[in-house]
């Protein structure tokens, strides 16, 4: 059985190490593409982005995060992924929301072949404030706001292997009970 999905997935690692080739703006329009189709709580929408193409603001960016922070330096582009998190009744899920908007972003950039990597801002120490807080000044978001977290992009300079099927922990997929698995390969046949 073809499982196209699963082969991107497979091949998609965290890259922290950039090459200097420039991603072409189509590709990132296409990638935000990918990202606008995720599902949100209610339908209610509230996740928003910055794509940040500058690499002047991509440093300041990264240092706004007191550990961490740097590993999106020569990144191509960085998308700061944040909720409209002023509504309570749109709020409930953001996390969730901004997680699966990312995660969107993280396979619609292996796609291209390019590389990424999620960088974690929630709940973050910047210099003298939050990392949320410090980012969002820095980039003129207005209140309201909430940066759940960065996803770095760019040309792939290092190499990891793609998981295959015995990289997989089949053994924590469980049927109808905690105790029932999913049966392995050998036990299939």
């Amino acid at each position: 059985m073809e499982n196209d999905l699963y082969e991107l997935a497979r091949r998609r690692r965290s890259i922290r190490r950039y090459g200097a080739e420039h991603i072409d703006d189509g590709i990132i329009r296409e990638i935000m593409k990918v990202a606008l189709t995720a599902p949100t709580s209610f339908g209610h929408r509230p996740v928003e982005f910055v794509v940040v193409r500058d690499r002047d603001m991509i440093r300041k960016i990264g240092a706004c995060k007191q550990m961490g922070g740097s590993q999106i330096n020569g990144a191509d582009a960085v998308i700061v992924v944040m909720v409209h998190t002023a509504d309570r009744r749109q709020a409930e899920f953001w996390i969730e929301d901004g997680a699966i908007a990312s995660a969107y972003i993280l396979l619609a950039v292996e796609q291209y072949g390019l590389g990424a990597c999620w960088v974690h801002i929630r709940n973050r120490m910047g210099q003298a404030r939050t990392s949320d807080e410090e980012i969002r000044a820095l980039l003129g978001v207005p209140d309201g706001y909430t940066v759940l977290n960065l996803v770095a992009i760019g040309e792939k300079c290092e190499e990891k292997r793609a998981y295959t099927d015995s990289d997989l922990h089949t053994e924590h997929v469980h049927l109808e009970k905690y105790e029932s698995q999913l049966p392995h390969r050998s036990q299939r046949a």
